[in-house]
């Protein structure tokens, strides 16, 4: 059973530098707390079919694929390799603004081998979105604004 993960955040800042701030890997390791290192595999311009290796914290790695990229409402990627507890796994980020301000909401989709995982995997990520997204508005507000 694939699970479905979603949490969101209003940010006052617009959805442009939001995007922007998301998908910039310059300066993400500043305030993603998931990530220890990104490595670009197969270039550096940000686009549909772009594969980066994901290191988290722990020293769990993932390759993933974007297979959505539209500026600035959407980025969206597929695991192409990683945990063998994961069988498939996927993540967005969308942006939807409201007044002065950015409805950001960070999406996972993920199938989890074997099922009895499911619940671990699903509070991990669940916690993850979480302060990614907390941590997404600290910055934002403080260096953007």
């Amino acid at each position: 059973m694939c699970i479905m993960i979603k949490h969101s955040l209003e940010i006052g800042a617009s959805k442009e530098k939001l995007f922007k701030l998301t998908q910039d890997y310059s300066i993400r390791l500043d305030w993603d707390p998931f990530p220890e290192s990104y490595k670009f595999i197969n270039g550096s311009k940000i686009k549909t079919g772009l594969q980066i290796e994901v290191c988290d914290k722990s020293g769990r790695s993932m390759i993933v694929e974007y297979v959505s990229y539209k500026t600035p409402e959407t980025a969206s990627i597929k695991m192409i390799e990683g945990p063998w507890y994961i069988k498939k796994f996927a993540g967005s980020w969308t942006f939807k603004e409201k007044g002065n301000n950015t409805v950001v909401t960070f999406k996972y989709n993920i199938l989890c081998h074997p099922k009895i995982l499911t619940f671990f995997v699903n509070y991990f990520f669940l916690q993850h979105a979480k302060k990614r997204l907390a941590s997404l508005k600290k910055y934002a507000e403080i260096s953007i604004n």
